[in-house]
């Protein structure tokens, strides 16, 4: 009966949609993001300092613009360019109750705007409808990050506009997002190279913007402690590459889960293997896919890499690659060829978001779960990315078929 059930609304869900109307449909894409942001300003305000990790941040603002020592700790803490510390002074200078909701507000809105602006790119006609089904998949995995302030609900929306502006020729605005998600967090940098490889127009404006991001911290009035800050950054960043602990998720936090115990060197080694793996491709699908769908291409291959790879993946991390999953998703529920694949689609969004379930779902699936899954979808969609067919994600697109140059 219920099999019977769900063929039944998946056979009607294209009468649906159509019903439904594009502006209606953004609208409610709008009023789902305002209604999240609402309860999640309103929890931070009320307590502004539990289960987050801006303190952090906070800190290190406060550090550096008084040229105090400390910014960089021995060993975890912040972990990020002198350029996070700086970006984070508007929201360090206002009251806590203030500045707290405020910066979710920016990351909130951030990623919402990317979403709208992929939407409208993928798919003219049906651009609110793919805007609210994204929305709908891609916030289960928006809880965490959003409660507890992390960057990468930021990230994921920079990497998405660059990507964006990539597929409409414009490599000076790409190049600044991607300078921009560098400042909020290193690991930027494996997406900014795979980009920088696959796509040559970004090579040069990528490198000025980088040559200003890395200036901008000598705006400082003390360049001696400026330099001394760089230093420990790079002390810290290189430490960061061989966490302690069982606490990560990426693919070794699974494997460890798992009872194996992979040595750093050979960790390092299949890091190295999959980078080279996802160059590859990264390449291929830039030299045969169209443009928009080279751009969103090379990003996905980018995020699998990171999750799965960056030896400090956090479980929330993961809402960089559910923005991507979450648009190739509605892409597939709106072409309505699949029911299998659209579903997978909607369970990879349940995934992302386990975090949230509480007992006994996230200690069950803890650390291992979203590694697992992320290795299964870079299975499934390898295929489709490396030849170009369909049905691949972001599958009927309405956007130009131009070849990248």
């Amino acid at each position: 009966m219920t099999a019977f059930r769900i063929s039944h609304l998946w056979a009607r869900l294209p009468l649906w949609l159509e019903t439904l109307g594009e502006w209606r449909a953004a609208r409610a894409a709008w009023m789902a993001w305002g209604v999240f942001a609402l309860v999640v300003c309103v929890i931070v305000a009320v307590q502004p300092d539990r289960r987050t990790v801006t303190p952090e941040y906070r800190k290190a603002s406060e550090k550096w613009w008084a040229s105090e020592p400390g910014v960089y700790p021995k060993r975890n803490g912040f972990l990020y360019l002198p350029q996070a510390a700086i970006f984070y002074t508007p929201f360090r200078v206002l009251p806590k109750r203030v500045g707290e909701p405020l910066w979710r507000l920016v990351m909130i809105g951030s990623l919402a705007g990317a979403l709208w602006w992929a939407a409208k790119s993928l798919d003219k006609k049906n651009w609110g409808v793919i805007f609210l089904l994204a929305t709908m998949l891609v916030l289960p995995s928006c809880l965490a990050s959003a409660r507890n302030g992390q960057v990468n609900m930021p990230l994921a929306a920079f990497y998405l506009l660059a990507a964006l502006c990539v597929s409409s020729g414009r490599w000076w605005a790409a190049a600044a997002c991607f300078a921009v998600s560098l400042g909020l967090k290193p690991i930027s940098l494996a997406p900014m190279l795979l980009a920088g490889a696959a796509f040559p127009r970004l090579r040069l404006p990528m490198a000025a913007f980088t040559g200003l991001l890395l200036l901008l911290p000598f705006a400082h009035p003390d360049p001696t402690y400026v330099a001394a800050q760089y230093q420990d950054f790079v002390r810290c960043f290189l430490q960061a590459g061989r966490p302690s602990g069982h606490t990560w998720c990426d693919l070794a936090g699974m494997l460890r889960t798992f009872g194996l115990q992979p040595g750093d060197d050979f960790m390092w080694a299949v890091r190295i293997a999959a980078a080279l793996a996802t160059l590859a491709i990264s390449l291929r699908i830039a030299r045969h896919a169209d443009r928009l769908r080279a751009a969103l291409g090379v990003t996905l291959a980018g995020a699998i890499y990171l999750m799965l790879f960056n030896p400090r993946t956090e479980t929330n991390s993961y809402v960089i690659l559910a923005a991507l999953t979450a648009l190739a998703g509605a892409m597939e529920i709106l072409r309505h060829a699949s029911a299998r694949r659209a579903a997978a689609y909607v369970l990879l969004a349940i995934v992302w978001g386990s975090e949230n379930y509480g007992w006994p779902i996230f200690p069950l699936t803890n650390l291992w779960l979203k590694a697992l899954c992320t290795l299964a979808l870079a299975a499934w969609l390898a295929p489709a990315l490396w030849t170009g067919r369909d049905p691949g994600p972001f599958s009927g697109t309405a956007a130009s078929t131009t070849r990248m140059a």
